[in-house]
C-alpha cells in the first residue's frame, strides 16, 4: 500500500514539474530582459512567483481532494483511503518546492537549488528509515515522506530570504503565467506516459500470455533509460535556463548536447550487445529473457527520449509553450498508438519508445526552425525598409 500512496503523490509531482519549468523560464526571461535595459528604464516586475504558486497550491490540494472519491478507494482501499489527504497536502507543498526551484534555477542560484534538491532526497530517505525502525503503520510513512517539502524549502529560505523574494518577481502577467503553466503541466502530464507512467501503461498492453515477459521488460526499460534520463531530467531547468540567458548559443549548445548524447548511447549499445544478455542473467537470474537486440534498441530509445528533453528545454526558453506541449503530445500519442501493433510485447515496446521520442523531437526541431527562419524573414525586411527610406544616408 506505500508503495501506492509513493506513485499517486509522485505522479502528481511529476506534473508539477511543469510548474517549476515555467518559474524557471518566466525568472530567467526576466533577468535577460533587466540586463538588457541596464541603463534604460526596466521592465516592471508585477507578477510574485510566489503568491502564484501559493495560490497553485491551494488549487491543486484542493483538486487531488476533490477527486479522491474517484481514486482513492479503487487505488487505496477502503482502510487506507485517507492517505488521499496526505497526497493531496504533498501536492500542494510541492507547488511551493517547484516554483521555488524555478526561481532558483532562472536567476541562477545554483548553490541553493542543488541544496533544497539535496536536502529533500535526504530528509525522505532518512524519514522513512526512521519511521521503518520503530513502525510499519502507514501514516507515519506518508508524514516521513510529505515533510521533506516544506523543511527544505524553510531551510533553503533562510539562506537567501532577499534573492529567493527578489528574483521572484517577474515581468510576465497573471494571465499569461496561468496559460503558460497549464501548457507547461499538460507536456509534463504526457511526458509521464513516455517515463514513470510507461511500466503501468505497458502492463495494459502485456495480456495474460505475456506476462511472465512483463517484469523483465519493466526491468530493462527502467535500467537502460537512467544513464540519459537520470541526469537530464535533473539538468532540465538548468538547460531552461542556459537557453533563456544565451538564446544566440542554443542550436551551438543543442548540437553539442546531442553529439553527447549520441555519444554515451553508441557506448552503451556497443556494451549491451557485447555482454549485456550475460550480466542481466548474472545480476537477476535465469528469468531474465530479453535478447540483447532488445536492450540495444531500448537503450538507443532511451537517447532520443533525452533528445527530446533538450529539445523542450531549447523550445520553452524560446517562449513557444505550445509547441513545447505539442511535441510532448505527439510523442505520447504516437508511443500509447505504437503500443497496439500486433508484435511481440518487446518489440512493441522498442518501437513505441524510438518512434514516439522521434516524432516529438521532429516536431520540435521544425519549429523551431520555422520559428528562426520567421526571425531571419522579418528581420531582413526591417532592414531592406530602413535602407530604402528617404532619411538613409
Amino acid at each position: 500500500m506505500f508503495s501506492v500512496f509513493w506513485s499517486a503523490l509522485f505522479l502528481v509531482v511529476g506534473i508539477l514539474f511543469g510548474l517549476q519549468q515555467e518559474s524557471t523560464r518566466a525568472t530567467a526571461q526576466t533577468v535577460v530582459t533587466e540586463g538588457a535595459e541596464v541603463g534604460a528604464r526596466g521592465a516592471t516586475r508585477r507578477t510574485s512567483l510566489w503568491a502564484f504558486v501559493s495560490a497553485a497550491a491551494l488549487i491543486v490540494g484542493l483538486a487531488v481532494a476533490a477527486t479522491s472519491v474517484l481514486w482513492a478507494v479503487p487505488s487505496l482501499g477502503t482502510a487506507n483511503a485517507g492517505l488521499s489527504w496526505f497526497v493531496a497536502l504533498g501536492a500542494a507543498l510541492n507547488c511551493l518546492v517547484a516554483g521555488a526551484s524555478g526561481v532558483m534555477a532562472g536567476a541562477g542560484m545554483w548553490r541553493q537549488l542543488a541544496a533544497i534538491v539535496a536536502l529533500d532526497g535526504i530528509l525522505r530517505v532518512a524519514g522513512v528509515v526512521a519511521v521503518l525502525s520503530v513502525t510499519h503503520n502507514i501514516v507515519p510513512l506518508a508524514i516521513a515522506v510529505i515533510l521533506p517539502f516544506p523543511v527544505s524549502l524553510i531551510i533553503v529560505f533562510l539562506t537567501s530570504p532577499r534573492a529567493l523574494v527578489g528574483n521572484a518577481r517577474v515581468t510576465i502577467g497573471v494571465r499569461a503565467l496561468v496559460a503558460n503553466t497549464g501548457r507547461t503541466m499538460l507536456a509534463a502530464s504526457a511526458t509521464a506516459v513516455l517515463i514513470n507512467g510507461f511500466p503501468l501503461v505497458l502492463s495494459f498492453f502485456s495480456g495474460p500470455a505475456n506476462h511472465s515477459d512483463l517484469g523483465s521488460l519493466v526491468l530493462a526499460v527502467t535500467l537502460t533509460r537512467a544513464p540519459i534520463l537520470v541526469p537530464l531530467t535533473a539538468l532540465s531547468s538548468f538547460l531552461v535556463s542556459r537557453f533563456s540567458h544565451h538564446p544566440e548559443r542554443a542550436a551551438r549548445t543543442m548540437a553539442y548536447l546531442f553529439a553527447g548524447i549520441a555519444v554515451v548511447i553508441l557506448v552503451l549499445c556497443a556494451v549491451a550487445w557485447l555482454i549485456g544478455e550475460p550480466v542481466m542473467h548474472l545480476l537477476f537470474g535465469p528469468e531474465f529473457d530479453l535478447s540483447a537486440g532488445v536492450l540495444v534498441a531500448l537503450i538507443a530509445s532511451s537517447g532520443l527520449i533525452g533528445a527530446l528533453f533538450v529539445s523542450g528545454s531549447a523550445v520553452l526558453a524560446r517562449n513557444l509553450h505550445g509547441l513545447y506541449a505539442l511535441g510532448w503530445l505527439a510523442a505520447s500519442v504516437v508511443t500509447l498508438a505504437l503500443l497496439f501493433v500486433p508484435l511481440p510485447l518487446a518489440g512493441r515496446a522498442a518501437l513505441a519508445l524510438a518512434a514516439g521520442p522521434a516524432v516529438g523531437l521532429a516536431v520540435h526541431l521544425i519549429g523551431l526552425r520555422v520559428v528562426g527562419d520567421g526571425v531571419s524573414s522579418r528581420r531582413g525586411a526591417a532592414a531592406a525598409a530602413a535602407s530604402s527610406s528617404p532619411g538613409t544616408p
